[in-house]
């Protein structure tokens, strides 16, 4: 499946459904962050299951926060959405620091690591990207009907 018919879905409103348009843009405003962090959170986790000296320090973080920022920009020119770039990044740091710090308390690169680091990351990485996800609004340009 091409990403082009995966963008295609989300702009029709398959993600989000029969919202009025907005709900569904500021819901998109949240959602897309909180998206781009997971996923790179979880690449992280996966490279660093696969070769912990690639992901542990900052080679982790810096592999999350360019990830997260790439999702969220194929998210806001394929998909459409007022997505924050800076609060998907930032999200994404926080959550690899705090996954990747987590190995000093499990074994690195096992997979309990994987689940118990990766849910220590999620529990502080998520609840920045939603904090900062509002940045998206000063870059969108909303008219009033």
């Amino acid at each position: 499946m091409k990403f082009s018919v995966f963008a295609s879905r989300f702009k029709k409103g398959g993600f989000l459904g029969e919202m009025n348009n907005s709900k569904k843009f500021y819901s998109q405003i949240v959602l897309g962050p909180v998206v781009a962090t997971i996923f790179s959170l979880l690449a992280v986790l996966l490279v660093g299951l696969a070769s912990w000296p690639l992901a542990k320090g900052v080679t982790g973080i810096a592999i999350g926060a360019g990830l997260s920022v790439l999702i969220a920009v194929l998210l806001h020119w394929k998909a459409n959405w007022p997505i924050s770039i800076i609060a998907s990044g930032f999200g994404a740091t926080v959550a690899c620091f705090f996954a990747i710090a987590s190995a000093e308390m499990f074994s690195p690169g096992s997979f309990e690591w994987m689940w118990k680091g990766g849910l220590y990351g999620a529990m502080f990485g998520i609840p920045t990207a939603i904090v900062f996800s509002p940045l998206a609004l000063l870059g969108t340009k909303q008219t009033r009907d």
